[in-house]
């Protein structure tokens, strides 16, 4: 059987995958999205993920600490590694102290830090070409600006899990994403932009209120990778 879901929050994965094996379905690979089961004993394993330290390769040391306890490596796509272990051998927890975990998500929240980034250098870039009169380049700017959000969004949750851990370490914690709130001003920008390249290429709209509304949500832009900015040095 094939599934497809996209994940960008690592626990939902995990809660959704030993779903699947209650009901008697084991993963049993994944590729951009798709993922393949097969049957096999409601319960049969435990499933976790989790994020290794290099692209798309996993060291012989993290294989064989892996195999000592008695973990199999089902997948590794990008930085991901899905895990499973016969529930047969008891609990199968990958970090179970407050020190690991923040270090943990930390290295998640940098991956989703960096993954803006590029994404938003993408996506000006699209935008300079969409200005241009390339016309894929318009839905390229749309396909971006969603997820740019997507990414944003996963950034700030997984700031507010760290700020959570450290609260319980007795830590006072000064977060500068809200607590998982995502700044709206960014992609507000990024919509209003790339619907006026579009109204510029299929609707007859004045050039001067086609640019008003570009100046509008370049500004809007502007400001927002600026709060975003704060917030990033405001790390908890």
């Amino acid at each position: 059987m094939i599934k497809f879901r996209m994940y960008y929050d690592k626990d939902k994965e995990t809660a959704w995958l030993n779903e699947m094996v209650a009901q008697g379905w084991a993963m049993t690979g994944f590729f951009a999205g798709f993922y393949r089961f097969e049957q096999c004993e409601p319960g049969e394993y435990t499933y976790q993920i989790d994020f290794g330290d290099k692209f798309f390769n996993i060291s012989n040391g993290y294989r064989e600490f892996m195999e000592d306890m008695g973990v199999q490596i089902v997948q590794k796509w990008g930085f991901w590694i899905i895990l499973r272990k016969l529930a047969s051998e008891g609990e199968f927890k990958l970090y179970t102290d407050v020190d690991s975990s923040i270090e943990h998500y930390t290295k998640i929240r940098t991956m989703f830090k960096i993954g803006t980034i590029i994404e938003l250098i993408c996506f000006f870039v699209e935008m300079w070409c969409a200005m241009q009169g390339n016309k894929m380049a318009i839905w390229m700017m749309f396909f971006i600006m969603i997820l740019v959000f997507v990414l944003m969004k996963a950034a700030f949750k997984t700031n507010y899990i760290i700020a959570e851990l450290k609260e319980r370490k007795g830590e006072v914690v000064k977060c500068g994403f809200g607590k998982g709130k995502v700044y709206p001003l960014l992609p507000c920008g990024m919509l209003i932009n790339s619907c006026a390249v579009l109204a510029k290429e299929s609707v007859a709209i004045s050039p001067t209120i086609i640019m008003l509304f570009q100046i509008i949500a370049i500004i809007l832009m502007l400001v927002g990778i600026y709060r975003l900015r704060s917030a990033y040095k405001e790390e908890c």
